[in-house]
């Protein structure tokens, strides 16, 4: 009985015992699994921070510091054709809470973002009065802006306007146009300027004369030929804002191109003509002929500005004048073998005026000097009669000083080798290939 009651007395105390530590305990475990159960998992990031291994408490104050760093540091360009504005990033609203609990454990995660699209819409009528985006383009729009908010990576954001305009790219006005009137046109040179029509301006690129002639077979146009159309795109395209990469004149200004706007083209010297097309749109060059005018137009979206080209600085430079002593010509005779012509130096400015016609800036685009030719005159040999005088030499040149201005004098003379070469001259802040 005695012995009943000891075992009774044990089995209750086991009991107890595991009760109260199954339940102890339990809770213990039950609590350590709650906790781990709170922490975010390997891999996972909210905007581009890393929180594995944090809790929700935890990764909030990570999250809100990457939100301000990334409003401190971003900047926000839009572009519209020529046209850049730099924006703030106040118009987009962060809600770190939110971000930190709809977070989905392991994997990237973006911050929550919302935009103010009267802020946005405000912005865009500083690019442009008339820049109007259709509620799809403008949704696009702020598609891509959230995105740049959702991953917090800071830095400058450009984003061109132009790019999301239904059929702003298709357009085919003609931005710019140019007429040469040539005196002897021959059917090869037709042929030529046909088959190099139309040429190509992608958006964004640069285009070398020589290498669209190697591309469309057309390498037996003759060097004059390729100058004279290299000439015609280089006077089309300057009303615009196309940027001039490299150009070369020669020593002697060609009849059918006037002052300025000269582009010398010569595969057998390297002397090429390269352009480039900085906008978001395509462009191409149009040539056709009106015989026997070429008529040369730049086709594609109209640019935002107006540009206007100006001759400014002018000058003119008398030429010297030599003089031969020749025993064909009697004493006092004289002939003029070279009658000279005057030399020029010429700028060219680009004038940019904006939507309302308001003067924005100028540039300089090229700077062009031809030298002035000598002018030579034949004399007959003093105290002669027709016959060599003693001592005189045939063919003397001497300098008349008083043909000579101040600025022919700095030039000086030049030796007969030197003025049968002809001499390329080019734009002094142009590159030379």
């Amino acid at each position: 009985m005695k012995q009943q009651g000891i075992k009774l007395f044990i089995v209750l105390l086991i009991s107890t015992l595991f009760i109260y530590s199954f339940s102890h305990f339990g809770a213990m475990a039950y609590s350590a699994m709650s906790k781990e159960g709170d922490l975010f998992l390997e891999g996972t990031t909210i905007g581009g921070v890393n929180v594995a291994g944090k809790s929700k408490a935890e990764a909030q104050p990570l999250v809100a510091e990457r939100v301000q760093q990334w409003q401190a540091e971003t900047v926000f360009e839009l572009q519209y054709k020529e046209k850049t504005i730099t924006v703030n990033t106040e118009f987009l609203s962060f809600n770190v809470v939110e971000s930190v609990e709809a977070a989905q454990n392991g994997q990237p995660n973006g911050a929550a973002v919302s935009i103010e699209t009267q802020g946005l819409k405000g912005a865009l009528s500083q690019l442009s009065p008339d820049l109007i985006l259709e509620e799809a383009e403008l949704n696009v729009l702020h598609q891509e802006v959230l995105n740049y908010g959702r991953n917090l990576a800071a830095g400058n954001h450009r984003i061109s306007v132009e790019k999301l305009l239904a059929g702003e790219n298709k357009a085919d006005d003609v931005i710019s146009e140019t007429t040469l009137q040539l005196d002897d046109v021959s059917v090869a040179m037709m042929d030529w300027v046909e088959g190099l029509s139309p040429i190509a301006i992608p958006a964004n690129s640069q285009v070398s004369f020589l290498k669209t002639i190697e591309d469309e077979k057309l390498t037996s146009m003759p060097s004059g030929t390729m100058s004279m159309i290299a000439a015609g795109i280089y006077q089309t395209i300057l009303p615009t804002n196309f940027d001039i990469i490299e150009r070369h004149i020669g020593q002697a200004l060609p009849e059918y191109i006037p002052l300025g706007f000269e582009a010398k083209v010569n595969a057998e010297h390297n002397l090429d003509f390269v352009f480039a097309n900085p906008n978001e749109s395509d462009y191409y060059l149009q040539l056709h002929w009106s015989y026997p005018t070429l008529i040369l137009q730049l086709i594609g979206s109209p640019l935002l500005y107006t540009y206007e080209i100006e001759e400014s600085g002018k000058q003119s430079f008398k030429p010297k004048t030599v003089i031969q002593y020749s025993p064909q010509l009697l004493p006092g005779q004289k002939a003029v073998k070279e009658p000279g012509k005057k030399g020029t130096l010429v700028k060219m400015l680009r004038k940019v005026y904006g939507e309302k016609g308001e003067f924005l800036r100028e540039e300089v685009i090229s700077e062009d000097y031809y030298p002035p030719v000598e002018r030579i005159e034949v004399h007959g040999l003093k105290g002669s009669e027709g016959g060599d005088a003693p001592g005189a030499k045939a063919d003397e040149e001497t300098a008349d000083p008083g043909t000579e201005t101040a600025e022919t004098e700095a030039d000086g003379s030049t030796a007969s080798k030197e003025a049968e070469e002809e001499e390329i001259w080019g734009k002094e802040n142009e590159t030379e290939k």
